[in-house]
């Protein structure tokens, strides 16, 4: 009855218990640490501008307050990649990791059987 027990929550809530451990907050933890929502939102912002008020004065200072927009723009743009990138990165790790994890969860009651086995066949001795 224990060992029956034990399957059985092995391949019950134990599973769903690996599952949301080893994949789903891991990948929250991916999604929080690299803010990717907010990073999409804001994707085109500009980056760290220091003057985002009404420019006055001549066209010159005009021009230059519009470069200065697209330029910040611009950073922002690939700052916000790059980071997209790696949180994206972290999170296909992730996936793949679990997959292997949870693959490997369906196997692990299966070891002392498969050493007992190897141990009857002379393998290691």
């Amino acid at each position: 009855m224990f060992i029956w027990l034990g399957v059985r929550w092995w391949y019950g809530a134990g599973w769903a218990y690996a599952w949301q451990r080893g994949v789903v907050q891991r990948l929250q933890w991916c999604e929080s640490t690299f803010s990717m929502a907010a990073l999409v939102r804001t994707w085109f912002a500009p980056f760290k501008q220091t003057y985002s008020g009404d420019v006055k004065g001549s066209i010159g200072a005009h021009f230059r307050a519009a470069v200065d927009g697209l330029i910040s723009r611009v950073i922002g743009f690939l700052v916000r990649s790059v980071l997209l990138l790696a949180g994206a990165v972290c999170s296909i790790f992730v996936l793949l990791t679990g997959l292997i994890f949870m693959t490997s969860w369906a196997f692990i009651p299966l070891l002392p059987v498969i050493a007992v086995i190897l141990i009857g066949m002379g393998v290691g001795a």
